[in-house]
């Protein structure tokens, strides 16, 4: 029997949605300290939730992706990442034995990666997370957790203000709730609201202005610095929000102009926070051009602001490219906002409030290394464009075949993989699991672009993926020191075949669905 059109694409992403919320619930509240547990746990999910998009995108024979500026703003500290590697990977000093032979910096790409796939996921899968707020309120509430337990459970001083800045970037997005908590639907008969009814909203608003402040004033009191932090990024979007923003123009100015001058006076009285912002600012001035790559550690360490370590591996290039890149998406989306109703316009403001406090836990010290902080800037910045009202807009597919194929080269070529292998070691590396998973997503991917209509040409892109294995192989033996295996190849010829079930079962549920089908009716009595 037939079923609607676009029933099974809407349920596989239905489990896409609610897997991708759970994982980021689950990981800005417990995965708050670096560890290759944590770091698999966040690929394994990301993986998952990849491979559910994808099997949703196949049955809707959709090969577009949503566009986001986000990822031409990584994509520059990438490509100067990938020099690096380069260099460090072919250098006679890769061959020594204390010689990271740049695995640092293949760690360095995998987590842009890693931020850029989040970042893609979260804007499809959670679009209408604005009218959502349960979706808002939970990941809030697990921002503001995290940090809570992680300064209750141990010391967290390396990377204290980068969980401070995490909490408060949970603050805004729990405040945006109150866009949804004011809202309450007519009732069943179609009587106009009375005010009995507003009545628990208005209660639910004042407890979630209530949570908010208190979380906030804990959050200051244990991080003052932070706090600052956060003043300063307020006032700075409410002079931005100011300045696009005609209609509260004054009120903006001079609210964020009070700030300022506030964070101001705070620094001139307290000495402490000026030598951490000298200190700060001294360890970013030791930074090149255009980095120094892994060799960057030479004069830093994990514990080092994230700022540092930024400009010390892509230099000023990179790291202002990164940066006032984020700003500028911050900026250039406002201008959408201006368009909507006064009320977006204030869930704009505080949103933008929290993709500044999602940039700050990034540049924070140790902030670069913990997955809460990278799962929250991904779920922040992804929700970007619906938050500020941008209308979405669709981009080929092919670009992110072209990512994940790069990402995978790079990997592949690089002598020590970083990241990528140590989180594997953590668990049991088995080049067999790899090498099998590398086949199967290959072959899922390009089957989605080459066979979403067609499904002879989704086969060939199967088989191509599986051919593709060994050049690779040889391009892993000519290009590096690393060896090639026959045995390799095979896996990944088991991979890809493993791929043809998956891929024909998105077929025929795609053909088990019809346009003249209509829902079946629930019988309510």
């Amino acid at each position: 029997m037939a079923i609607p059109t676009g029933t099974t694409s809407r349920q596989t992403e239905w489990l896409a949605r609610w897997a991708l919320t759970g994982m980021m619930i689950l990981g800005m509240m417990a995965w708050w300290w670096p560890g290759y547990r944590s770091w698999g746990s966040a690929v394994a999910g990301l993986t998952l939730v990849l491979g559910l998009w994808l099997t949703a995108r196949i049955v809707g024979a959709d090969r577009s992706v949503p566009g986001h500026p986000v990822h031409l703003v990584i994509f520059v500290p990438a490509c100067i990442l990938a020099v690096h590697l380069a260099l460090d990977a072919t250098t006679p000093e890769s061959n020594a034995p204390n010689s990271l032979q740049g695995a640092i910096d293949a760690s360095m790409i995998y987590w842009l990666g890693l931020l850029s796939l989040g970042v893609l996921l979260t804007q499809s899968l959670l679009p209408r997370a604005a009218s959502h707020t349960a979706v808002l309120g939970a990941s809030g509430a697990a921002m503001m957790l995290g940090p809570a337990g992680a300064m209750l459970i141990g010391p967290t001083a390396p990377a204290k203000t980068a969980l401070t800045m995490l909490g408060f970037a949970g603050v805004c997005v729990w405040l945006t709730m109150l866009w949804g908590l004011g809202e309450s639907g007519a009732p069943a008969d179609g009587t106009p609201n009375a005010s009995n009814l507003r009545k628990p909203h208005r209660f639910l608003r004042g407890a979630c202005i209530a949570v908010a402040i208190a979380a906030a004033g804990a959050l200051a009191i244990e991080s003052p610095l932070g706090a600052l932090l956060v003043a300063g990024i307020t006032a700075g979007t409410l002079f931005a929000a100011g300045l696009v923003f005609p209609g509260r123009r004054v009120l903006l100015l001079l609210v964020g102009g009070t700030l300022a001058v506030g964070v101001a006076a705070a620094l001139s009285f307290s000495l402490w926070v000026r030598r951490a912002l000298v200190e700060l600012i001294i360890q970013a001035t030791r930074g090149t051009t255009f980095g120094q790559g892994e060799n960057a550690l030479r004069d830093f360490w994990a514990g080092d602001s994230g700022l540092a370590v930024l400009v010390g591996m892509v230099g000023w290039v990179g790291a202002i490219w990164f940066l006032g890149g984020l700003g500028a998406c911050v900026v250039w989306l406002l201008f959408h906002a201006r368009r909507g109703h006064r009320g977006d316009q204030g869930r704009a403001i505080v949103w933008s409030v929290a993709a500044g406090c999602a940039a700050a836990m990034l540049i924070a010290p140790g902030g670069l290394f913990i997955p809460a902080t990278a799962l929250a800037a991904a779920f922040i910045i992804g929700l970007l464009p619906v938050m500020l009202g941008r209308p979405s807009r669709r981009s080929p597919g092919v670009w992110m075949l072209a990512a994940i194929a790069a990402m995978m080269l790079l990997m592949g070529l690089a002598p020590q993989p970083g990241l990528f292998s140590w989180v594997l070691g953590r668990f049991g590396r088995s080049d067999t699991i790899l090498h099998v998973g590398m086949g199967f997503l290959t072959a899922m991917l390009i089957a989605w672009q080459m066979g979403s209509r067609r499904v002879w040409l989704g086969l060939l892109g199967i088989l191509l993926a599986a051919l593709l294995g060994g050049p690779a192989e040889l391009t892993q033996y000519f290009g590096s020191n690393r060896t090639a295996e026959f045995r390799d190849w095979l896996h990944h010829v088991m991979g890809a075949a493993l791929a043809v079930m998956p891929y024909l079962l998105c077929v025929m549920a795609r053909w088990s669905e019809s346009d003249d089908a209509r829902p079946a009716k629930v019988n309510m009595a």
